[in-house]
């Protein structure tokens, strides 16, 4: 069994980047701005707190989204979604790129990546920068994953 760490930084589309970032900084302006021409009154600190905290969320996204396999166990990172998989529960692996993502669960932050099915009914959607070593790490664990 392999005990290192590996670290899998996300793949980010320039699409997801540029409507983070975009986002986020419009975010972090309004709250600004609300800050100051509507000041202490109560509602607007409430406002003024949410859009703050959606937008540390989105900026934590884009700079926290990553995947680390330790031991038999996969690791996901994205903002305030985590989890772990058992490597070796995987049943297959599916390439995707487009927009359509069949999953519920999409802790990526591009169009191009893996579906990994686990478990007997469970699938995630992920985006490692490099999917081939991505992939062979995990065909070294469990070298049963079908390859879709």
């Amino acid at each position: 069994m392999i005990q290192e760490e590996m670290v899998f930084p996300s793949a980010v589309s320039r699409s997801s980047g540029i409507v983070i970032t975009v986002f986020g900084t419009a975010l972090a302006c309004l709250s600004f701005f609300l800050w100051f021409e509507i000041g202490t009154e109560p509602v607007a600190i409430g406002i003024n707190l949410l859009l703050t905290a959606v937008c540390i969320t989105f900026f934590w996204m884009l700079f926290d989204t990553k995947y680390v396999i330790k031991g038999e166990l996969l690791y996901y990172n994205s903002g305030p979604i985590r989890g772990k998989i058992n490597i070796m529960k995987i049943r297959k692996i599916e390439h995707q790129k487009g927009w359509y993502q069949k999953s519920l669960m999409k802790p990526a932050l591009s169009m191009n990546g893996l579906y990994l099915y686990y478990d007997k009914f469970e699938d995630i959607y992920i985006s490692p920068k490099d999917k081939t070593e991505f992939v062979n790490y995990l065909l070294k664990i469990n070298p049963k994953i079908e390859l879709i």
